[in-house]
């Protein structure tokens, strides 16, 4: 039989593609949205121990996306106080996975990129109140009313506080972009997910950048205690999907051949005033890139320690270079904020930044024709333990 030649198995792939749009379409504009509560538990946590929890997603609808509220007590012992820290209550998830029914990893991340992330996409802060001090001024009542994505403050000994906080952990691209989505109406496997308390949510005298509280003193001697700690897993999801002649579901090919992805790399100890290259893995299309910068115990001006960041290919062709202040900018213009950063000398205070690339506008496709590397360039290491961890966000063709 003659093989199929180039432009027939180009019309067949455009074909494909319309159609699976066309169903995509069909499918956002009848389809019932829901929202459920699918799981709940409680667990025990202390710290220096890690704690994992482990959850099934439920076997019903296409799923878009879950959100994991978890609600808890801190308390230290008397007289001592437990500081948040820049990252505060997210960093007391240090792990979160997902793996599709396929038993493929598609999220593989820590609870402040999934949070950044969130804000990232949706232009603010995720889940977050405006306040008086932002420019709030309504006699309604309007402001941060509720108790939820919130910070406890300092927490001093014997004064309990409790709290709440929110992740979302996507599955697909937008509301507007089934991309990535997984229908999940069958029995043979599950999608799990998975996350894990941080052992290391307390700190003393030490780098806090994966902290989210600093102890006044020895651990073992504040006694920080996270108590009545509760998690709710919810799932949202479309319903009644559009269905065929032969009774079973309608979906959208082309969208579902995709996996979103989010993965969080460990790049290790940077080299001062030299290019530091990571390439990025190919047939991966980015939304976003963000570059959680430690640099402990650095305490000159917030960003000066680096040079600049490029994202080049084949080590000449320069696509984008920012310089720490340039890159704020862009951030700023795209979320009216910034991005945790601080500058401190102090042993235990934390120092150093997160600097997110955007591409939503346009992603950035890798192929394997040439090399795609992120450049980052310090111009100052401060100890043994500045590190650089990168966090991707990408669209991966699962089934082709």
């Amino acid at each position: 039989m003659p093989q199929m030649s180039a432009v027939m198995k180009t019309s067949t792939a455009q074909q494909s593609a319309l159609q699976s749009s066309q169903v995509q379409a069909d499918i956002l504009a009848n389809a019932v949205p829901i929202l459920q509560n699918v799981r709940s538990g409680s667990f025990t946590y202390a710290a220096g121990s890690p704690t994992v929890v482990n959850m099934q997603a439920s076997n019903v609808g296409f799923i878009r996306r879950f959100f994991l509220e978890i609600s808890g007590t801190v308390n230290c012992a008397s007289t001592y106080t437990l500081t948040p820290t820049q990252f505060g209550l997210k960093n007391l998830i240090s792990n979160v996975q997902f793996t599709d029914q396929n038993n493929r990893l598609r999220i593989n991340t820590s609870g402040i990129h999934l949070h950044l992330g969130a804000c990232e996409k949706r232009r603010r802060p995720f889940g977050v109140a405006m306040v008086a001090s932002t420019g709030i001024n309504d006699d309604s009542g309007i402001g941060a009313n509720f108790p939820v994505q919130t910070g406890t403050g300092v927490v001093t000994g014997g004064t309990a506080k409790n709290f709440t906080f929110v992740l979302e952990i996507p599955v697909i691209n937008a509301n507007t972009d089934l991309t990535g989505g997984i229908y999940a109406n069958q029995t043979t496997s599950n999608n799990q997910l998975q996350f894990t308390m941080n052992p290391s949510a307390v700190v003393y005298n030490a780098d806090p950048y994966n902290a989210a509280y600093t102890a006044s003193a020895a651990v073992a001697t504040a006694l920080p205690t996270f108590t009545n700690m509760t998690w709710t897993l919810y799932q949202d999801m479309l319903d009644q999907l559009p269905v065929g002649t032969d009774g079973y579901a309608v979906l959208p090919q082309s969208q579902i051949a995709w996996a979103l992805c989010f993965q969080l790399i460990n790049l290790g100890v940077q080299v001062a005033g030299n290019d530091n290259l990571y390439a990025l893995p190919p047939f991966n299309v980015y939304s976003n890139l963000m570059l959680f910068w430690d640099n402990y115990q650095y305490g000159s001006v917030v960003g000066s320690d680096v040079t600049y960041i490029k994202v080049q290919v084949s080590n000449t062709y320069v696509l984008r270079q920012w310089d720490a202040l340039l890159l704020s900018v862009m951030v700023r213009n795209i979320m009216g904020v910034d991005m945790p950063a601080a500058a401190n000398t102090a042993a235990g205070s934390f120092s150093g930044g997160v600097y997110s690339l955007d591409f939503r506008h346009r992603p950035l496709s890798v192929n394997q024709l040439s090399s795609t590397n992120i450049v980052f360039r310090p111009n100052t290491v401060q100890s043994a333990t500045s590190t650089l961890n990168i966090g991707q966000e990408y669209l991966w063709l699962a089934n082709n």
